[in-house]
């Protein structure tokens, strides 16, 4: 009688909870990164936030199974609200990027800072339009008008870029 012949692969996987931030995000470096430069719109400030939030992930003791994705984005977003601290009268708007970026994502980044994190936070991640007013220390009508505001800003932005876009693609084409 034949044996069945398995192949038995030894793979050594450290899952001690000091390495479970590392991993996770080394997997998500990138979207992690455009979470962070979509919510500073500058790429020094957002090198600062993903450190940070780097940091902040790897000095918590947590279990291997508390490590998701989402927990980090928050982690992240928090930091990023730190930073800034966006409010509701604030008009300052921080682009200093000259990245050659996406005409969408650049469009963003032109954003006033209270605006483009209610856009981010609840249009792009998904927060509900009370989460986002919690933490960003105002209402959900203010919430509510600050993305009626960007949506319009974003549709004149991107009319206003799309004969470049068409342009460009024309060219390469």
């Amino acid at each position: 009688m034949e044996q069945p012949n398995y192949c038995y692969t030894y793979k050594p996987t450290d899952t001690s909870p000091q390495d479970a931030p590392s991993r996770l995000l080394k997997g998500d470096m990138k979207s992690l990164f455009l979470l962070s430069l979509m919510l500073t719109a500058d790429v020094d400030s957002a090198e600062s936030c993903f450190a940070s939030t780097l940091d902040d992930c790897i000095s918590m003791k947590s279990s291997v199974s508390e490590w998701t994705n989402g927990w980090t984005r928050r982690v992240l977003v928090h930091n990023a609200i730190a930073m800034l601290r966006p409010t509701i009268d604030d008009d300052e708007h921080l682009v200093r990027c000259n990245l050659a970026l996406h005409p969408a994502l650049h469009a963003v980044m032109r954003l006033k800072n209270f605006e483009r994190f209610a856009f981010v936070l609840s249009i792009l991640e998904g927060y509900s339009d009370h989460a986002c007013s919690v933490l960003l220390g105002s209402s959900s009508r203010d919430i509510m008008a600050a993305k009626v505001r960007v949506l319009e800003n974003l549709a004149a932005n991107l009319n206003a870029c799309l004969p470049e876009v068409r342009q460009n693609w024309v060219r390469h084409n």
